[in-house]
């Protein structure tokens, strides 16, 4: 994957757990990824294959126990998918209930990987950026 991921989606959501996936991130993602739980907060992560594999090897580098907790905890939910000739793909109901995924949701691109968010929630951790911090990140970026 060498085009990052970006842009802001809002695809519905089925009560069966099938959405349709934006055609700009799954051609850069390619035919096949996987969703996992994200790491920081509640949303599901996109991986493409290649990114997927990079991710585990990085999760295997965390030593000893506390890495296999770890690791147990982030890939347990993790899913291949196939979008179907629609586009859509199917996340399983452990992931919905990890991302509190309830009503609407939004997709968006984060560089390395796509993030499913229930729209609420997404709407809230906007709002926790403290905006000094943001200004102190971006103090020595030049654009």
């Amino acid at each position: 994957m060498n085009e990052p991921l970006c842009g802001t989606f809002n695809p519905s959501i089925d009560a069966k757990g099938r959405m349709s996936f934006p055609n700009k991130l799954r051609d850069i993602l390619g035919a096949e990824f996987y969703l996992c739980i994200g790491h920081e907060k509640n949303y599901i992560a996109v991986y493409s294959v290649e990114e997927f594999y990079k991710y585990c090897g990085k999760l295997n580098e965390i030593p000893g126990e506390i890495g296999s907790e770890i690791r147990r905890e982030l890939l347990a939910g993790a899913d291949k998918q196939v979008p179907d000739k629609q586009g859509r793909i199917f996340i399983s109901q452990t992931l919905r209930d990890y991302a509190g995924i309830k009503g609407e949701v939004t997709v968006i691109g984060n560089m390395n990987r796509a993030e499913i968010w229930d729209s609420a929630v997404l709407a809230e951790s906007r709002k926790s950026l403290d905006p000094a911090a943001k200004k102190a990140a971006l103090a020595n970026l030049v654009l």
